[in-house]
């Protein structure tokens, strides 16, 4: 257990400095990396990312988002949002096979030459971005949040343990008391059948 959150933040602290590189670097786009590539250092930062709910998908070049994910605050009204959106997908997933064939695409090793190569795939699927949108979130705010859920779980239990973050020993706390969504979520993003569960 040691060895993996010292991993992850390792794999954190690498993603903030690189995204931080990359977003305040004066240079186009092309120019951020010899020949338009992107560079290994960014491409490595999600090694370790993990994300709750269903249709994320987060490659090597999304180290941006998984920045802006550890400076993410967890409130009720967007964790509602995001409850709702994931459920949203895993109901169109059921019923549309084309939208079924599209989630169940694995890109994890996709764009390695494009940067936010796992946004930018969640927001081409026209479906599943107005899936997410009805629930009054955008398709990048799901994005980072799945990211900044995931990265709050780990410390649920004992939020005085998470690394000194903007906001993560406070979206571990407030994580501390939604197990059964927690638990519906990653149903939903193994495709498992939604368990709900009566006090």
């Amino acid at each position: 257990m040691i060895n993996s959150t010292i991993t992850f933040w390792r794999a954190a602290a690498l993603g903030v400095a690189c995204g931080a590189i990359v977003g305040c670097s004066t240079k186009p786009d092309a120019e951020q990396s010899a020949g338009g590539s992107i560079d290994t250092a960014v491409a490595a930062t999600t090694a370790a990312t993990q994300a709750a709910g269903p249709a994320v998908h987060i490659t090597r070049t999304d180290a941006k988002s998984v920045t802006t994910a550890l400076q993410f605050e967890l409130t009720q009204e967007n964790f509602t949002k995001f409850m709702a959106a994931a459920d949203s997908i895993a109901t169109l997933g059921r019923r549309d096979p084309a939208v079924r064939a599209y989630l169940s695409r694995n890109i994890d090793d996709a764009g390695a030459n494009k940067l936010d190569a796992g946004l930018q795939w969640l927001e081409s699927n026209t479906a599943v971005s107005n899936a997410i949108a009805s629930t009054g979130l955008s398709a990048r705010d799901y994005f980072v949040e799945a990211i900044a859920i995931a990265s709050a779980e780990r410390f649920m239990n004992d939020p005085n343990a998470a690394p000194p973050t903007p906001t993560l020993a406070e979206n571990a706390e407030f994580l501390h008391a939604r197990t059964a969504e927690l638990a519906h979520l990653q149903a939903l993003r193994e495709s498992k059948p939604a368990v709900t569960t009566t006090p």
